[in-house]
């Protein structure tokens, strides 16, 4: 029943990706091919809610493929990392955005 339960979380989060991933790609596209500049980079520091060095490692890897953001550093008590974003407006919605996918992640990781 576990296995059952890992499979289904890793398919959820994989589905949760893949749309993010096309919704942060048509952004850029959009900001690159209409005029005026429409990014507004940003540096945010994350709480990380992630236990385990591959839970890490994943939402590391996953937010530098994600376009848009880039895992820049973690601290020494993996408590937070700095997170560039292309798009910053409303930091709560970024941290809930970050927060979302780490929760998705440590159902997988445990």
């Amino acid at each position: 029943m576990k296995i059952l339960k890992k499979t289904y979380y890793l398919l959820a989060f994989c589905l949760f990706y893949l749309f993010k991933l096309v919704q942060s790609n048509i952004y850029i596209a959009w900001d690159i091919l209409t005029p005026g500049k429409q990014s507004n980079p940003a540096f945010v520091e994350v709480p990380v809610i992630l236990n385990s060095d591959t839970g890490l490692l994943m939402f590391s890897n996953l937010l530098s493929m994600t376009p848009g953001t880039l895992s820049l550093d973690i601290s020494r008590d993996k408590k937070t990392m700095l997170v560039h974003v292309l798009y910053y407006s409303d930091e709560e919605q970024i941290q809930n955005g970050l927060k979302e996918m780490q929760q998705k992640i440590k159902r997988i990781t445990g």
